[in-house]
């Protein structure tokens, strides 16, 4: 992975160039129907667009699951928690775009279609400040558009030209390393979380020294790198039981847990109960409500 302003900036335009074709809307139902590939949900809005090539995204949108091979000049944009299974068979770029509170993540991959699955971005920038709040009513106007309006078209061009600017405009900002790299540390791991992930290949992918990694990890959360991802799997863990429609044992597989057994007692002993009490319990203070 390489952190590169310059090199973002041009995919970006690159993306710029592109006549929109279509824009899809990745929502929070239903959920996966196949444990076969990961689900990735993420809870700011986002969107995935290809650069070249075909680039097969499995997501949740009409009441459906849908399969499809998105090509250049289609987008793939994101409602809060709207969930995503990208599926690396293809030859292909992309971009992406995550709009966080404190910050805007952009990368770039290029994958050759081969195993294994794509481990992090070839390149990654993220913007000093966040969206800006003309950014953010394009964004609203995005999620809110009728899908495939001019109007809808429009504005995503203009919040892309948005985005653009945002991270050329860095080049006159002055933020702290370690800030920038704590936030760094965080997108990596709030989106790999669920990977065979150890604080030797964080600290790799993000070119640090390990010893540097936890300094920053334990300083920011007061917790090591290892409780962490722990902490992040867990809550995943609450959110996907909450949705009832998963079985624990696709739970487990979806936060990346090998073996059922370990994954219940990692949640018993960070939620004083087991999966299925958790599941039972939030089932009948829903029927107590709707009584």
């Amino acid at each position: 992975m390489e952190i590169d302003q310059k090199k973002m900036l041009h995919y970006l335009n690159q993306a710029a160039k592109l006549k929109i074709k279509a824009i899809f809307m990745a929502e929070t139902r239903p959920l996966s129907d196949s444990s076969e590939f990961f689900v990735n949900t993420q809870k700011p809005p986002r969107f995935i667009m290809p650069l070249s090539s075909t680039k097969r995204i499995r997501f949740a949108q009409d009441g459906a699951v849908q399969d499809r091979l998105f090509t250049p000049g289609e987008v793939l944009f994101f409602h809060s928690w709207g969930w995503s299974s990208e599926v690396w068979d293809h030859e292909h770029t992309m971009i992406s775009v995550v709009f966080r509170d404190r910050y805007i993540r952009t990368l770039f991959i290029h994958h050759n279609g081969l195993p294994p699955d794509q481990n992090g971005p070839d390149i990654i920038y993220h913007t000093v400040s966040p969206l800006s709040s003309a950014g953010a009513h394009l964004l609203h106007s995005i999620l809110s558009a009728r899908q495939n309006s001019e109007s809808q078209f429009l504005s995503f061009r203009a919040l892309l030209q948005n985005v653009i600017e945002t991270v050329e405009n860095d080049r006159n900002t002055l933020v702290g390393k370690e800030a920038f790299t704590w936030d760094c540390i965080q997108d990596y791991l709030e989106t790999n979380f669920y990977l065979n992930v150890t604080r030797i290949s964080i600290a790799k992918a993000l070119h640090l020294h390990p010893a540097t990694l936890s300094r920053l990890v334990r300083k920011r959360v007061g917790i090591g790198v290892n409780e962490y991802i722990s902490n992040l799997r867990m809550e995943h863990a609450r959110r996907l039981l909450v949705e009832n429609t998963l079985t624990v044992d696709e739970i487990a597989d979806q936060c990346g847990y090998r073996y059922t057994s370990y994954f219940i007692r990692k949640f018993r002993q960070h939620y004083s109960e087991s999966p299925f009490r958790y599941r039972e319990k939030i089932k009948k203070e829903r029927e107590a409500s709707q009584n």
